[in-house]
């Protein structure tokens, strides 16, 4: 057998191989790990040629030698670790990777010893193949079948939401590629199957590089040019629109890095995705951004399929606004801005909620700190325009002044505003006025102002109060103490 047969024979292999290994070099889609598999499913396959083209020389010598022993299990075993690397180049083993590569581990060392247990076969004095008696003969052939029947789930399932044709095309290839080798088995004709893993690699190659350029890296979720192409190709099936924005992204990658932030989106990628509901299409459309289409479901449809994405986020500690528009006869892109709009009102809400949980602790510590103070405490509340929608002055402060309850002195401004000194009343809400308007929040409320007490007697008040605001600078809300120094301002003492 010289060089010049061995090429000649597989010249299309070799021609395919050699076309797709250069290829690898120009690559702007796949992860560099891929490509490194790509490259050494293609060593593989060329080797499997080499090795098939020794053993079909060495079946013609009279007697039988220890390369051929050798070789042919090795030509078994090639056939599913070829198909094992063409998995791990779209990572469908990441799990239990012992696991799928254990049939091989535990098929090596028996079909290395066939020779002498007969399980699988042997070969005689005259250096002929021959079978086991029993079904066991054709377990190398099994032992292929497993990996091809893994390969088509985890195939089906990864690709899943996307890539009907691109996935077809594959499945096509690899059901045709094992009936033809049932086919040989059947009529018991020995052939060489590098050039078939080589077409197959190459289909499987260019359907991997298409999914990968419809795929957001980060998420795996359809990407934004797949999006707009999406809102193209199915505008007749797109019954209903989803817009949905992750809050505090951004504050993630500030204080706890970027890597923090990445898992954040694949977190929440996965619980828009988890429930994998035919007929919807999840995309990744900007950093903290997705979109999702429905085909064919109606609003019922999408409104549960919204809670059950809300539940499935409430297990993390990641947040997301959601607004959804059913497309009807509008286009696409004005259901879209429909969606956008709801959405941003969702977003304003469980923002401005969250804010004043926060701001409601702030208050309750402070509350309980001017208790035992024995102070004043006086609150106000702001609604996101910044005008003020509510007052509340405790009772320790209507007492301070001699009254007994909010009948008395009752919870708005001018219980307060209209008591004070006429000396005093322009200066003291000016600094009121500023210290609200100053949105950043650096300036803070502190006055000394006389008021009138219920008796009609001018007492001296020191007023202390601090701005909790919104992300944006508006005021959310105003807290505050009262604490009477009338007896230090006027030189008396105490109880005197």
């Amino acid at each position: 057998m010289s060089i010049a047969t061995l090429v000649l024979g597989n010249y299309i292999m070799i021609a395919e191989l050699l076309g797709l290994w250069v290829m690898l070099y120009s690559n702007v889609h796949l992860k560099r790990r891929t490509i490194n598999v790509t490259r050494g499913v293609i060593i593989l396959i060329f080797t499997e040629a080499v090795f098939w083209a020794v053993e079909r020389y060495l079946r013609e010598v009279g007697y039988l030698t220890w390369t051929r022993i050798i070789l042919t299990p090795t030509i078994y075993l090639l056939h599913p670790i070829i198909l094992l690397g063409i998995m791990e180049m779209a990572e469908f083993v990441k799990k239990r990777r012992f696991l799928i590569y254990l049939p091989i581990l535990i098929s090596a060392p028996l079909l290395y010893t066939s020779q002498w247990t007969h399980l699988f076969y042997w070969f005689d004095e005259k250096n002929l193949y021959v079978g086991a008696d029993s079904i066991l003969r054709y377990y190398p052939y099994f032992l292929f079948l497993f990996y091809v029947i893994y390969f088509v789930g985890a195939f089906t399932l990864r690709y899943a939401r996307y890539g009907r044709a691109e996935r077809k095309g594959v499945l096509i290839s690899i059901i045709a590629s094992s009936i033809g080798v049932v086919l040989h088995i059947v009529f018991e004709i020995d052939a060489d199957y590098s050039t078939l893993f080589a077409s197959l690699l190459l289909i499987y190659y260019l359907s991997l590089y298409v999914l990968t350029a419809k795929e957001d890296t980060l998420t795996q979720l359809l990407n934004r040019q797949c999006y707009y192409a999406d809102s193209e190709r199915l505008r007749e099936r797109v019954t209903a629109v989803v817009s949905v924005d992750m809050n505090d992204l951004k504050k993630i990658n500030d204080t706890e890095g970027h890597d923090a932030g990445d898992r954040a989106l694949k977190t929440v990628a996965g619980c828009l995705a988890k429930n994998k509901l035919r007929n919807k299409k999840v995309y990744r459309i900007g950093g903290d951004e997705f979109a999702i289409f429905y085909l064919g479901k109606s609003e019922e449809e999408v409104k549960k399929d919204i809670e059950r994405m809300r539940e499935e986020l409430a297990k993390t500690p990641y947040v997301c606004a959601f607004g959804y528009e059913m497309v009807g006869d509008k286009d696409i892109d004005t259901a879209m801005l429909g969606a956008d709009r709801e959405m941003y009102t969702n977003k304003a809400k469980l923002k401005d909620t969250r804010e004043r949980r926060i701001a409601a602790h702030k208050e309750a510590t402070i509350r309980v700190m001017h208790e035992a103070l024995g102070s004043g405490m006086w609150g106000m509340e702001f609604d996101e325009s910044g005008k003020m929608v509510s007052v509340e002055w405790s009772q320790e402060f209507r007492k301070m002044l001699g009254y007994k309850d909010e009948n008395d002195f009752p919870n708005k401004l001018e219980s307060w505003s209209d008591l004070l000194h006429p000396d005093d009343k322009a200066a003291v809400l000016k600094e009121y006025r500023d210290t609200i308007a100053d949105y950043s929040g650096q300036k803070n409320y502190d006055v000394e102002y006389r008021l009138k007490s219920k008796s009609g007697e001018w007492r001296w008040f020191h007023a202390i109060g601090r701005l909790l605001r919104r992300e944006d600078g508006t005021p959310l809300s105003y807290v505050g103490m009262f604490v009477d120094i009338n007896d230090r301002k006027t030189g008396r003492k105490s109880g005197g």
